[in-house]
């Protein structure tokens, strides 16, 4: 077998066109390699009396952790009994201790002088380890071994008798000593004791003890004790040892049989012994180091790499976790046997190896502290939900292609029979039309149902969701309530009233909330009509990850990659080295135009060597190409105020030179989402970069104008405190990025949701509403009264979300808009990049080319028009500060 895939690796790699160089480059933090002992870890857990089982899923898992082994020549014997001495080692391998325990039984040795003769295996010192390590760690008491090993006057009286029988054996060889003789003797007598003792039968009671205590259960007392008396046999159990059986019963780690008996006196099996360890053992694992991930397998890629002489066939399975992350399996199997590396895999109740694995599985695998997975089990019997749209249906086939509402695509095959419903009635597969809105079931790897939704142009109400528009937003109208979105390159209004739910995030946001470039799915309850009762902003806010200039080194068709090099990437206005070669991946709708004309990525090799701009984004983890404009001419850069823009031309004006634009393949971002061309505006602060020779059309435009927020920041002095409002007057108002200044009352309203902070003193003091409206009532010089105070209050419309009450002398002098680089919540700093301060000199935002520390240990923070803490700001989050210096005041998520 190696013969061959050494040979076959040969010619692959004679006639591969991609360079080794190019082979897969992951990131480790996602990438997990298998071990190299698999196959023998195969070979020692691959038992051939288990198959019908009932234990046989538990007894596959725990000996794929090596928690529980076999009995030799692929044999469980699941329904021995399981030894007290057994039992021990279980547990201690469970806490991960086994190292420790094989340590202390080998330091037990003596290295008595037997004449030659092995009386004790190492099995039996390592026994002595295990339970060593037992007391060591509170699993068995010094009163538990002390009754084990008391034996009883008969077991006492058959221990002489056997010892003194098989010392004749040794004594009629004339080469022992007198001393060699007595050591003998005393190991004969610790194996026959240990026959009475550690090696016989545990009981179901003793074993429930242990595992609490390894649990580190609390027991449960009086009222509370309720599923111990609804066991028949309870009276049977030591009175003692009921409270921690209860804690057991409670967390249905352990229960009675189908007859409501505990049997506590009962011998365990072992393959009792394995499902009860298989009730408890992830908990351990994890505190061993151990991740545990589960998700459905998205794709399988072959790589073929040559190392050291030694030729490989590398897999990697692309995982898509529960958890919203992406993961990378590898396994590999060499012309070496020494450099394969692969796990266990537990499928269809057979034990197998990864290539068993297939797309569309769901699966669950562990990783263990060193960062290689050891096992994975494929578990599809879940079922989930896929919503979206058809992209292909053949119903001849039996498949289907669907896209969801994030642009993934998902290819599945169809059980016969499947249930087809279309508008709430039965249907068939040749019904289903291309582009028709779907729910699918997916159930072990297939499509069970199809649930399809047709506009069937009735007038009148519909089913809320039945209805709905999705589509980028090209303009947002706060004051008239309306949005435009650009659907099926057609511009469609859409008004939002007040009462409509605008979510992000899970969080209701409203209009606010919307903002130019955001993908959003609108849903009414009527066919006709511009009023939806849902709005849902799609998730990421930041759909751009990374803007590119490269030169294309290679396509790779068969992987659908780019190969870069020269690469420099975009940072505030700039161009910066990246240097390492890269390869990135097209998605399935990536789009690539030369002369403004798209192109096929089946036409690339005509274009290697050529300079490319390329915005990416991140699709759950893999950075892939969303846009590709081929570079033709020289390059020129502008970044000033745009000055003109004709959009019937397709030109503009910036820094008094005219760029063409196209409405396709110029990249033009802003607040690093893909926007339309409709959301240039004059006076508008824009970086271009343009090519060509007499003509120059713009291949990437990033506007650098700040989207300002709803909320107005005041900055003014108490001078009214009612039960549930206050006035301010002599203030600062802040709107956008202008402050302007008033020395008349303004009423705002305050509320229980109002957060209120006072940073007057050395410490910061959370003020509850009571406190804050009560002091009215206190003496003018007592320092918690308010009134008269100077403080910032963050308001929408006249509801006041936050009030900071400060010093006099505080006052904040910069704007900034940022990106959250890191976050020190201990110290209570942010640190911010791709900076840009507001000039109210020049009127424009200035880029501030460093990071800078900001600390918040006294600001208000606000996050989708909501009073958070630092605890909900995350990276990468986009933020307008309110600042002084280092010292901010008012945090706003953007």
């Amino acid at each position: 077998m190696k013969k061959i895939i050494s040979t076959v690796l040969a010619i692959t790699l004679i006639f591969t066109i991609v360079p080794l160089s190019y082979s897969i480059s992951l990131n480790d933090e996602n990438t997990y390699e298998g071990i190299s002992t698999y196959k023998a870890l195969y070979n020692n857990i691959n038992f051939q009396d288990i198959d019908e089982h009932w234990a046989k899923d538990s007894i596959y898992r725990m000996s794929s952790f090596s928690i529980i082994k076999g009995m030799g020549n692929s044999r469980f014997n699941p329904g021995d009994y399981l030894t007290r001495e057994e039992a021990i080692a279980l547990l201690v391998r469970l806490i991960g201790l086994e190292d420790e325990a094989q340590r202390l039984g080998e330091e037990s040795i003596n290295n008595l002088d037997t004449g030659g003769y092995t009386i004790l295996t190492p099995g039996d010192y390592w026994a002595r380890g295990y339970i060593e390590a037992a007391i060591n760690n509170n699993i068995i008491t010094d009163e538990e071994v002390d009754k084990i090993t008391t034996l009883t006057d008969e077991e006492e009286n058959n221990t002489e008798i056997e010892i003194e029988e098989r010392i004749i054996d040794y004594e009629i060889d004339p080469n022992l000593t007198d001393e060699q003789l007595t050591n003998i003797e005393d190991q004969l007598r610790e194996r026959v004791e240990n026959r009475y003792t550690w090696k016989e039968p545990v009981d179901r009671e003793q074993v429930a003890v242990w595992v609490a205590r390894v649990l580190d259960l609390e027991p449960v007392y009086g009222q509370a004790q309720q599923k111990i008396y609804n066991l028949n046999d309870w009276e049977e159990i030591n009175t003692l040892n009921l409270p921690i059986i209860e804690a057991l019963l409670q967390q249905g780690i352990m229960q009675g049989d189908d007859n409501g008996y505990f049997r506590p006196k009962s011998s365990l099996t072992r393959a009792e012994m394995a499902k009860l360890l298989d009730n408890i053992y992830e908990d351990f694992l994890i505190e061993r180091g151990y991740s545990i991930k589960s998700g459905i397998v998205e794709r399988i890629d072959t790589i073929f790499q040559s190392e050291e002489n030694t030729n490989l066939i590398k897999k990697i399975i692309r995982t898509n976790n529960d958890d919203n992350t992406l993961s990378y399996l590898v396994f590999q199997d060499a012309s070496d046997d020494t450099k394969d590396k692969g796990f266990i895999v537990y499928k269809n109740g057979k034990l197998t190896f990864p290539d068993d694995i297939k797309e569309y599985d769901y699966i669950k695998y562990y990783i263990n502290q060193n960062g290689e997975i050891v096992f994975a089990e494929v578990l599809n019997n879940r079922s989930f939900e896929i919503e979206g749209f058809i992209e292909e249906i053949d119903a001849d086939k039996n498949t289907i292609t669907i896209k969801n509402y994030d642009d993934q695509i998902f290819n599945f095959e169809i059980v016969p029979g499947a249930n087809v419903r279309i508008n709430n009635q039965g249907a068939k597969l040749k019904d289903l039309l291309y582009g028709q809105e779907v729910t699918i079931r997916v159930s072990n790897g297939k499509v069970t149902d199809i649930v399809g939704y047709l506009d069937t142009g009735e007038e009148g109400y519909i089913h809320p969701g039945e209805r709905i528009h999705i589509g980028k937003v090209l303009y947002v109208d706060t004051e008239d309530n309306e949005i435009t979105l650009m659907e099926d390159n057609q511009e469609l209004d859409f008004t939002i009233e007040p009462f409509t739910s605008v979510y992000k995030d899970g969080v209701n946001v409203g209009i606010g909330g919307v903002k130019e470039g955001d993908i959003v799915r609108l849903e009414f309850d009527e066919y006709r009509g511009n009023r939806p009762t849902k709005v849902y902003i799609s998730q990421p806010d930041r759909q751009i990850k990374n803007l590119y200039k490269a030169t294309l080194s290679y396509f790779n068709p068969n992987r659908n990659e780019l190969i870069l090099k020269d690469i420099k990437y975009y940072d505030h206005t700039e161009w910066k080295d990246k240097g390492e070669n890269m390869r990135l991946s097209l998605g399935y709708n990536t789009e690539i135009y030369a002369d403004g004309m798209k192109v096929s990525n089946k036409n690339l090799s005509n274009h290697l060597g050529k300079e490319v701009y390329i915005a990416t984004r991140d699709n759950y983890g893999k950075e892939e190409a969303m846009k590709v404009v081929m570079k033709n001419g020289y390059e020129r850069k502008y970044y000033n105020t745009l000055q003109d823009i004709a959009f019937g031309d397709r030109r503009l004006k910036v820094d008094y030179n005219e760029v063409y634009f196209d409405y396709n393949s110029t990249i033009i971002v802003k607040d690093g989402k893909l926007v339309h061309p409709y959301n240039l505006r004059e006076d508008d602060e824009i970086f271009v970069v343009s090519y060509g020779k007499d003509n120059y059309t713009a291949a990437f435009i990033s506007i650098e104008d700040i989207q300002p927020t709803e909320l107005t920041v005041y900055r003014g002095r108490i001078d009214e405190i009612t039960q549930y409002g206050l006035e301010m007057d002599n203030y600062d108002i802040l709107e956008g990025t202008e402050w302007d200044y008033s020395s008349k009352q303004i009423p705002f309203n305050i509320s229980e949701d109002t957060e209120i902070i006072d940073t007057r003193g050395q410490e910061v003091n959370k003020v509850t509403v009571d406190e804050f409206t009560n002091s009215r009532f206190l003496k003018d010089d007592d320092k918690s009264n308010y009134y008269k105070e100077y403080a910032y209050a963050i308001a929408y419309d006249d509801m006041i979300l936050a009030l900071n009450i400060i010093d006099n002398d505080d006052e904040a002098q910069v704007l900034t808009t940022g990106i959250v680089k890191e976050i020190d919540r201990t110290n209570y700093t942010l640190t911010i990049e791709d900076v840009k301060d507001w000039s109210s000199f020049n009127n424009k935002w200035n880029i501030n080319s460093s990071d800078i520390n900001i600390n918040v240990s006294e600001a208000l923070f606000i996050k989708n028009n909501k009073t958070v803490s630092i605890n909900d700001i995350q990276e990468n989050d986009s933020l307008y500060i309110l600042r002084e210096n280092s010292k901010g005041y008012v945090i706003v998520v953007r």
